[in-house]
């Protein structure tokens, strides 16, 4: 089992697509941290404290939201090896941001640039709830994975685009057509139509 496939199905529909949004503008991503069991998180949580290394997390288990399923951390990979230069993240985490997700990047106390969570968890409500990660985790419901793309709407996207009916920037064509987009797909070709 892949480690994404440790996350909360939301999340790891968000993982996947952040790994292809990521990749649109340039990087190459990978996930390194999913889910979290209680040695996982202590041991992390002892480092620079009571073992060597710098202190790399202020949680304790389960108060982090890796214990739930609910964040992950990636890697920027350069040359073949993980890359830490803070300016790859501060690219990254915008990208994270306008998938829904939070991005660690923001925070004051801590910045935590490769991490990124579901919003809308507190670990303290989850255990109030819930008890234990491993009975969140039995709640989880098996979302429908996004259907892949067919290679000739990528090229109708594009036609479409330069056409004037949509805006590429804003319509990707592995996302659902809601109403709203159907109906400004129309006015666009109606614009279009009438400019002929």
């Amino acid at each position: 089992m892949e480690k994404i496939d440790l996350l909360h199905p939301v999340l790891r529909s968000k993982a996947r697509l952040l790994i292809n949004r990521a990749a649109e503008a340039g990087f190459r991503i990978i996930i390194t941290q999913t889910l979290r069991t209680k040695e996982e998180q202590d041991a992390l949580y002892a480092q620079g404290r009571t073992r060597p290394g710098p202190i790399v997390t202020q949680a304790r288990y389960p108060q982090s939201l890796h214990c739930w399923g609910l964040a992950f951390d990636i890697a920027v990979i350069i040359d073949g090896r993980a890359n830490w230069n803070v300016a790859y993240y501060d690219r990254i985490g915008p990208i994270g941001e306008s998938l829904g997700l939070v991005w660690g990047g923001r925070w004051s106390g801590f910045p935590d640039r490769p991490h990124f969570q579901l919003p809308g968890y507190e670990w303290s409500r989850l255990e109030t709830v819930y008890g234990t990660p491993s009975k969140f985790i039995a709640t989880w419901k098996e979302e429908k994975p996004m259907p892949e793309i067919p290679p000739w709407k990528d090229q109708v996207m594009k036609e479409a685009a330069q056409a004037g009916i949509i805006m590429p920037n804003i319509h990707k064509p592995q996302e659902p057509a809601d109403k709203a987009f159907v109906l400004a797909v129309i006015l666009n070709l109606l614009r279009v139509l009438t400019k002929n």
